[in-house]
């Protein structure tokens, strides 16, 4: 259709992702060190604390102080996190000559 997305947004989408991937695999790992519950508690729990879901599967009153942090942070980095990452990669575009007209899909 005459259009593209630029290297610049999709290189922002991939670096997004894959921090926020990396953030939940490090706090899963870090709830299960923690605690005893189950893979699955312990990933859902961090997935809805990084989304900033508001849900639980009622494992966190059991967590100790750290694993409450580990939670606090997860939450604050996903309300926070994607869209100060995105802002920032990119305010770093270079100006270029003549392209077809870009998309400029929401990222974060």
């Amino acid at each position: 259709m005459g259009r593209r997305i630029p290297q610049a947004a999709l290189r922002q989408a991939l670096t997004v992702a894959l921090l926020g991937v990396g953030l939940v695999m490090i706090g899963m790992l870090a709830l299960l060190t923690m605690s005893s519950a189950s893979l699955e508690a312990v990933l859902f729990e961090v997935v809805s604390a990084f989304a900033t879901v508001g849900l639980s599967t009622g494992i966190t009153a059991g967590l100790p102080t750290g694993g409450h942090l580990v939670l606090i942070v997860l939450m604050f980095v996903g309300r926070v996190g994607p869209v100060v990452l995105a802002s920032a990669l990119a305010l770093h575009e270079h100006a270029r000559r003549y392209r077809l007209l870009e998309g400029r899909p929401v990222i974060g």
